[in-house]
């Protein structure tokens, strides 16, 4: 592991699966230290606080966090019409953000130990602050963001997504995507990454297998798609079984949320005693293009994943499970059972 003041390089000798939420790894160490020397020098829009936060704690012990300057003071986001949209380089993207919101550039050493010829500075993978933080250390994981892919995701920067959850020990740190039409705001391809300091139901949330590595997530109001890593060998495995699902999803227009969390693995046995798996999930979903809505919160993945920002304080103090719930399924339901059998399909 070698670190600069701008750089973190990372080998596969760093991946860790055993249940060390007890520590911080470097990774997690230079996260947070950079982060919260940005959020001391004021390079946000707003200082982040403790937010107030509620465990509603019924079936599905959602998470209910006040954030009220992020609904204010956030950037207006971009109008998309489509899922797949060329990227425009005269609007705003992570190319044009000020050097120092720039947490560090990110290199995955051993991708290139099969083609010693291959120049790592090509691969310009970048995590940047988000300006208008929604949970401690929120920042965005702009991967080969000298190439100026829209949002659209690919197998290289999945494969990235997986990797860097797999250098954290800390239990706490999520990964999200919200493709166009689900919620984007920026057409650059990138993920939003956060530490949530509260376990979500879907860390150990059961699944049911459909076919091969493709599980189901059907006892959560947001229904969905799972897949999971569980040792070195599964992570390219696993990245293509997603990808075949997005690629699907990309070809039929449907807007989609991803979340990666740590969590307990889908089969529990002797040999997986102790190992936190990355789960990640896929959900299919109505298509939402326009300005963000005026309604308490938006579906968008944290909120699928069950962690619900709110927006304000009448809101906060009324929302129920049974109200998140309803929202959650009409965000998903319809579309998960229209392509559930097709799905299946794709992997047979």
């Amino acid at each position: 592991m070698t670190e600069s003041s701008l750089q973190f390089s990372y080998s596969e000798d760093d991946f860790i699966f055993e249940n060390r939420c007890d520590k911080n790894s470097l990774f997690d160490q230079y996260l947070k230290t950079n982060w919260e020397t940005k959020m001391n020098n004021g390079c946000f829009r707003y200082q982040l606080r403790d937010l107030e936060t509620k465990d509603l704690q019924g079936k599905y012990n959602f998470i209910v966090q006040l954030n009220i300057k992020r609904a204010i003071e956030r950037r207006t986001p971009q109008l998309v019409s489509d899922i797949s949209m060329p990227f425009d380089k005269d609007k705003f993207h992570f190319g044009k953000v000020n050097e120092k919101e720039v947490l560090f550039m990110i290199q995955p050493q051993h991708w290139f130990q099969s083609k010693p010829e291959s120049n790592v500075e090509t691969y310009k993978h970048a995590l940047i602050i988000n300006v208008s933080p929604l949970e401690f250390g929120h920042s965005l994981l702009v991967p080969c963001i000298d190439r100026f892919c829209p949002q659209v995701l690919n197998f290289n920067a999945l494969r990235l997504a997986v990797e860097i959850m797999l250098i954290s020990f800390d239990r706490d740190f999520r990964l999200g995507f919200n493709s166009l039409g689900a919620y984007a705001s920026v057409n650059h391809l990138h993920f939003h990454a956060y530490y949530l300091k509260h376990r979500l139901y879907l860390e150990s949330a059961p699944v049911t297998q459909l076919e091969d590595r493709c599980y189901i997530l059907t006892s959560f109001p947001s229904e969905g798609f799972a897949f999971e890593v569980v040792k070195k060998e599964d992570i390219l495995e696993v990245v293509r079984s997603v990808m075949i699902l997005i690629d699907f999803l990309v070809e039929k227009k449907i807007p989609h949320n991803i979340f990666l969390t740590r969590g307990n693995t889908f089969c529990s046995s002797k040999e997986n005693t102790g190992i936190l798996s990355v789960r990640l999930y896929v959900w299919a979903r109505e298509a939402y293009y326009g300005t963000k809505n005026d309604l308490s919160f938006n579906v968008a993945v944290c909120e699928l994943a069950g962690h619900i920002p709110i927006k304000d304080e009448r809101s906060f103090e009324s929302i129920d499970e049974d109200n998140i719930v309803a929202q959650l399924r009409e965000a998903c339901h319809c579309t998960f059972i229209s392509i559930r059998d097709k799905v299946k399909q794709l992997y047979n």
